[in-house]
């Protein structure tokens, strides 16, 4: 979400503080309200604090203004004194009461400037905190199931090996058997090989007494 929206109304922003000030709308009301139509919060923020400037600074004009008045007619009157001039000189010590208001002023503009900032601030600083809350339950997700990868993979690799435990005892038994089984081959063919040279001898001496037999006829 962007901070400040791109798009601005067109609307005259000091014109409308004004009304909304006249309707009893407070500056944060004010801001809350011409955010709401859309205007740049930063914008309202800076029209608020130059009205709130122009009002002290015009105070101050005015009372310079009216103590300068004397002076400039004690000056044009040349060295001759004018009474009138010494009726308005117990105008001066007016200025202490005029300056405390607007220093009043001042300060009140600036502690509304810091109240409105500190609310900005403190609002996007709970939008991040709620941004990086969001992060961390993601993180914490994914290093729980990256940890049941890692139990997953390890009882893969135990039934792996137990396979291959399994297939290689397979292959012993039958490499054992097959040992054996060559080992009566070759019993059994050493009895053929005793065997058969006995056998063949009785068949000739079985065949020579036939044919005698056979010839007596």
């Amino acid at each position: 979400m962007p901070l400040f929206p791109s798009n601005q109304p067109k609307i005259n922003v000091p014109e409308k503080i004004s009304q909304l000030r006249q309707q009893g709308l407070t500056d944060d009301m004010i801001i809350n309200e011409m955010k709401g139509q859309g205007v740049n919060e930063t914008q309202v923020i800076s029209a608020l604090s130059q009205i709130n400037n122009s009002m002290p600074q015009n105070n101050d004009y005015g009372n310079q203004g009216g103590q300068n008045m004397p002076m400039q007619d004690q000056n044009y009157g040349g060295g001759t004194p004018q009474p009138p001039n010494y009726q308005d000189m117990p105008q001066g010590p007016q200025m202490p009461q005029n300056q405390p208001s607007g220093g009043n002023g001042a300060d009140n503009i600036y502690e509304r400037i810091e109240e409105i900032t500190e609310g900005i601030i403190d609002e996007k600083w709970d939008e991040l905190i709620a941004e990086v809350r969001k992060i961390i339950d993601w993180k914490d997700k994914m290093t729980e199931k990256i940890n049941r990868m890692d139990t997953e993979l390890g009882k893969l690799k135990e039934d792996f090996k137990t396979l291959h435990q399994g297939v290689l005892g397979k292959m012993e038994d039958y490499d054992n058997k097959m040992q054996e089984v060559g080992t009566e081959l070759k019993a059994v063919g050493k009895v053929f090989k005793d065997v058969v040279p006995v056998f063949t001898e009785n068949v000739k001496e079985l065949k020579h007494i036939t044919s005698k037999i056979k010839e007596g006829k």
